[in-house]
């Protein structure tokens, strides 16, 4: 409580329009008054206390006192304008240190917040690199096992189909001897019966033959005895294949100029050639027909036809083209084939009248060539 004064000791309050800056109120917040004492010691009734117009705290309780001091309350309304702008300074001040304690607090937070998040990236990252990497890991451990049983399997994939291909081709091989017996046989079957035909037809026909050339020899004896001839003379009494093989050369020479002469004797009883005697020119189309094979056996076509059997073709001799002429003739004896004769030109065709010739020579060689083949004379001394 506030010590009553005494009536007769005086007061003196200094008033400043100067305020302090307090954390929650102030002098300037409050009212100025000032205190008066009068000179008699007689009692004054105090006056009432107006209104105060702002008050920041309460007013302090009354003391009853036996001479209270008189109170006068002094307004002073021209400082209330700069009491305003003092507050508004003070209320901007304490604005601006809260913004910027706001600041202040928020780039801590922020600064604290980059680097949580910062450490939780890189934490996740770290965590993320190595569960790759063991996925990674498990992964290529997972494809080298499927590439190793791969190639396991495809190696006896492999191997089985080399065992399947190795059993095909063996049965295939079978199946194809098999059949190359069975055709074998029926070609031999084939040829004998051909052959059994051949010689049944060949009997029939010699024998048809051997008695047409029997009236007709009898017949022309007594011509031939009237008519000598030197060349028949000759074939009549050489003594090998090859000698009337040069009586015939000789004849031909004499006649026509040729390339190549061959007479092939056929053996007795097989289809083939028993005996060949073959002469050609010395000269790149001689060289040239020497090599050359001859189709004279006893299945060629012109030892199954009657006559002559003429046929050309270009050849290529040396540096130039020539044209060579070919003749065959079969020789029989009651149309059975003995031999072939084979004369070949170059340039022109041999003549009309020298096939006749040598056709005729031919008939007369044909028994002599029998009975030359029958003895085995082919070459003779």
């Amino acid at each position: 409580m506030a010590r009553p004064l005494s009536s007769r000791k005086t007061c003196a309050m200094a008033l400043s329009n100067d305020s302090v800056n307090m954390p929650s109120s102030s002098f300037a917040d409050g009212i100025e008054f000032e205190e008066t004492f009068p000179e008699s010691a007689e009692t004054v009734t105090p006056e009432p206390m107006p209104a105060p117009v702002r008050a920041a705290a309460p007013a302090p309780a009354r003391v009853m006192s036996p001479a209270p001091p008189r109170l006068t309350v002094v307004r002073s309304e021209p400082d209330a304008e700069p009491i305003e702008s003092v507050f508004q300074d003070q209320l901007d001040r304490r604005l601006r240190e809260a913004e910027a304690l706001v600041k202040q607090t928020l780039e801590s937070v922020r600064l604290e917040e980059e680097k949580r998040i910062v450490e939780w990236v890189r934490t996740r990252r770290d965590g993320e690199e190595r569960r790759l990497g063991k996925w990674a890991d498990e992964r290529r451990a997972s494809v080298e096992r499927s590439i190793d049983l791969r190639s396991t399997t495809a190696d006896n994939v492999v191997q089985r189909i080399e065992e399947m291909l190795f059993d095909w081709q063996q049965r295939f091989e079978e199946r194809l001897d098999q059949r190359r017996m069975d055709d074998e046989r029926l070609a031999e079957r084939q040829r004998l019966s051909d052959e059994e035909r051949l010689r049944a037809w060949r009997g029939e026909l010699e024998s048809a033959l051997t008695q047409r050339f029997a009236r007709t020899e009898r017949a022309a004896k007594p011509v031939r005895d009237l008519d000598r001839d030197p060349v028949r003379d000759a074939i009549a009494t050489a003594a090998s294949v090859r000698d009337i093989g040069r009586i015939l050369r000789d004849v031909l020479a004499e006649m026509a100029p040729t390339a190549a002469f061959a007479l092939s004797l056929h053996h007795a009883g097989r289809d083939e050639v028993a005996y060949r005697y073959r002469v050609a020119t010395d000269d790149e189309v001689g060289t040239l027909l020497r090599r050359d094979a001859l189709d004279d056996g006893p299945q060629s076509a012109a030892a199954h036809m009657d006559g002559w059997v003429r046929a050309h073709r270009p050849v290529r001799a040396g540096a130039r083209n020539a044209t060579v002429h070919t003749a065959q003739l079969a020789m029989r004896v009651n149309e059975s084939t003995v031999a072939v004769v084979t004369i070949q030109s170059e340039g022109e065709p041999i003549a009309d009248n020298v096939l006749r010739r040598v056709a005729g020579l031919a008939v007369m060689a044909a028994p002599r060539l029998i009975e030359l083949r029958e003895s085995g004379a082919f070459r003779g001394a």
